[in-house]
């Protein structure tokens, strides 16, 4: 998650029920990512299977999630291969021989590549500030709506729907590809356009 528990309570500046707390900053960074179109959060030895087709001969691979920082393997149908080298900051790695398994039974036969690396932001790094400020503003409508899912009377109810459709209109800028949330969040954490065909990311 971009922000736990107890700095939500410090930005409300009150105390919250741990539970409900973390349920919303849970769905206000799924929120944020999506719009972000990938995962920000750094991940440690992830695992991406990449397929590829007859007309995947490039020599390069580009990697599903932004930024790479470390790379542990690299498969080519079931061979680990090391003869690559990974260029961290665009996000790719290069290989001579292309990543085409060269013991496929048919020349145009698909082919897979599977690759174990660390990408996104560790806990702490400045460039999760924009995210984490979403996340925020998300996660306390949100608490404040589930706070006050119980209420009974007139001007609570009342309220209660003011905060849900704060809530809905937050998320609702947020997700907006047109949107300058949404645009700010791929300009600051997307990939480049083009980047990545496919891929199916596993971890």
């Amino acid at each position: 998650m971009l922000v736990t528990a107890e700095e939500l309570a410090s930005l409300m500046q009150q105390d919250v029920d741990t539970a409900t707390a973390t349920l919303a900053i849970e769905i206000a960074t799924g929120v944020v990512q999506s719009a972000a179109g990938q995962r920000i959060i750094e991940v440690v030895d992830d695992e991406a299977v990449i397929d590829l087709d007859v007309c995947d001969n490039s020599l390069y691979l580009p990697l599903p999630e932004r930024p790479v920082t470390d790379v542990t393997s690299a498969t080519v149908g079931a061979t680990v291969v090391t003869d690559y080298q990974a260029q961290l900051q665009r996000g790719r790695l290069w290989r001579s021989m292309g990543w085409r398994s060269a013991t496929l039974p048919y020349w145009n036969a698909p082919s897979t590549v599977t690759v174990v690396y660390t990408h996104g932001y560790p806990v702490g790094h400045q460039r999760l500030q924009l995210a984490r400020s979403v996340v925020f503003d998300l996660a306390k409508t949100g608490y404040n709506t589930a706070a006050g899912s119980g209420a009974i009377v007139s001007e609570q109810i009342d309220d209660y729907s003011v905060r849900y459709a704060e809530m809905a209109a937050t998320i609702e800028a947020a997700l907006d590809p047109d949107g300058p949330l949404a645009r700010a969040l791929r300009r600051q954490y997307g990939r480049p356009p083009g980047s990545v065909k496919l891929i199916a990311a596993r971890g």
